[in-house]
């Protein structure tokens, strides 16, 4: 008897782990904790030209964004992301402008201008008072995103359960302007932890300051089919592998996950969400077993050169935001086709 419910356990281990590998490596179906299809797709237009058309490819295209997340959280997370850059599938990503290797990032990119980079909304600290950080504006201004620790809320549900969202907005644009003060052209930004994706008030102002300032964003998917119309530009479709049932036991999963979603990919244009990072033993230390293997596992395959022969062999296209905001600022008739500063 005392043998029984380790038996089970692992009979039914077995079972998930050959789920995985059966059915878990197509796109279409659920992978596990903040991985699959997010926020829906956008639908394509009958009539007129499709995204890609728009962006100077043909419509038969597969056009792909590989997106580094969580710049400047840290010096392994920054380092990781610059040197996937290198080997020509990472085109962008965002920085985190409340982080401690913010001003750092800053340095780098205004010694490389040409980098596409955008604004990764930050209204949450990941590790606490581990590894924390506040907002960019002092509690008097912003009372309501400080935690009783004197740093930003830790989970998306604790930030909900407080936030006002006049003060978060005003924090978001805090952390835009501090990166134009800083005399750089981000590109475009978007939510750490899906924040304006989680309330549909913040993320009406989150589009107000895309417009303000010409950066394109993610969109929310309750206004994703009228933001289209009215001109914002994004991708056709977004996607992140996060936490992969199955990669404790397997670490391929992870390998085999993102083979098989390039190799699924129909034409348009579609982002990938990925978090590359460096790993030495005080940020694994900081975030723990499963990120670690997570974003180290990204900076692996995209640095990959079997990652790059196949993309080159599935003739996959990989672009950055620029594009994106060039074809905004065009659609809106402004005079600029970077960011708008004033």
């Amino acid at each position: 008897m005392k043998n029984g419910p380790s038996k089970n356990g692992a009979i039914l281990l077995s079972i998930a782990y050959l789920l995985i590998v059966v059915y878990g490596c197509s796109p279409k179906h659920y992978y596990g904790l903040y991985s699959g299809l997010l926020m829906g797709e956008a639908k394509v237009s009958e009539t007129g030209p499709t995204l890609a058309e728009q962006l100077g490819y043909s419509k038969d295209s597969i056009v792909v964004i590989v997106h580094a997340d969580d710049i400047g959280m840290h010096i392994d997370q920054t380092n990781g992301t610059f040197d996937a850059m290198k080997h020509g599938m990472v085109k962008t990503g965002s920085v985190m402008v409340p982080c401690p290797d913010f001003n750092r990032v800053t340095t780098i990119w205004k010694e490389n201008p040409d980098l596409d980079l955008g604004i990764h909304l930050t209204l949450n600290s990941d590790w606490g008072t581990k590894y924390g950080w506040g907002p960019v504006l002092p509690k008097s201004r912003v009372p309501s995103l400080y935690s009783e620790k004197g740093i930003m809320w830790r989970t998306p549900k604790e930030l909900m359960a407080k936030i006002n969202v006049g003060e978060a907005l005003r924090e978001l644009e805090a952390q835009i302007r501090k990166v134009l003060k800083a005399g750089i052209k981000p590109t475009h930004m978007d939510a750490h932890y899906g924040n304006y994706y989680m309330n549909s008030n913040l993320a009406k102002g989150v589009m107000r300051l895309s417009r303000k300032y010409n950066l394109p964003m993610k969109p929310h998917r309750e206004y994703r089919e009228i933001m289209r119309r009215v001109g914002f530009v994004f991708p056709d479709s977004m996607w992140m592998f996060f936490k992969l049932y199955g990669e404790r036991i397997n670490p391929q999963i992870r390998k085999m996950v993102y083979d098989n979603w390039l190799r699924e990919l129909q034409p348009g244009v579609h982002e990938i969400v990925i978090h590359s990072s460096f790993m030495n033993s005080e940020w694994a230390d900081i975030v723990g077993s499963f990120n670690s293997y997570m974003r180290f596992g990204d900076y692996k395959y995209w640095s990959s050169p079997e990652t790059k022969a196949l993309s080159e062999e599935l003739g996959i296209i990989f672009i950055g935001y620029r594009e994106l905001q060039k074809l905004q600022a065009k659609n809106w008739k402004l005079s600029t086709d970077s960011v708008i500063w004033e």
